[in-house]
């Protein structure tokens, strides 16, 4: 069934997958001093640079980067790169059903894919989580194995046939 996202909803949900690679990224304990300098070089007068932030930390970790969880060593299902590109297609309505719905579960189930309750973009998040069937919080077990297998073609388009399992 295709999800019929409204601008807003597809917004938000491209700004959830951006800020989950952002907070996955500022807490990896490999990375997280380099990261949170590149995150303070990307901001400016006009607020945080998503764009500038993940071509900065593509050239310091290598565009197939994928950032670790400081608690029990998952990885963030997709790399800077693929993340990069799925936030995009996203925002650009060029995104299929399958990575619509890969970017719900990363919204849904990222500890830092959300927004804050009652901010500008809450009830909007709410709403698109509504429209795909998730609930935030919810138990989803291995969302980020469950991401990479059902994005396995778009990754191999964005990353190359030598994409890593």
């Amino acid at each position: 069934m295709p999800h019929d996202l409204t601008r807003a909803q597809r917004c938000v949900l491209a700004d959830c997958v951006r800020v989950s690679l952002v907070g996955w990224l500022v807490t990896d304990p490999a990375v997280d001093r380099k990261a949170r300098r590149l995150e303070a070089r990307a901001t400016g007068l006009l607020g945080f640079g998503f764009s500038r932030f993940v071509a900065m930390a593509m050239t310091e970790f290598g565009a197939g980067y994928r950032p670790k969880s400081a608690l029990d060593g998952t990885r963030f299902p997709l790399s800077l790169q693929e993340t990069a590109a799925l936030a995009n297609d996203i925002e650009l309505d060029m995104a299929g059903e399958d990575q619509i719905a890969a970017a719900g579960l990363i919204a849904a189930h990222s500890p830092y894919g959300r927004p804050d309750a009652c901010s500008r973009d809450w009830w909007t998040y709410l709403a698109l989580l509504d429209v795909l069937g998730l609930t935030a919080g919810s138990d989803a077990g291995d969302w980020h194995a469950l991401i990479r297998e059902r994005l396995r073609p778009f990754r191999h388009a964005v990353s190359g046939p030598a994409v890593a399992e």
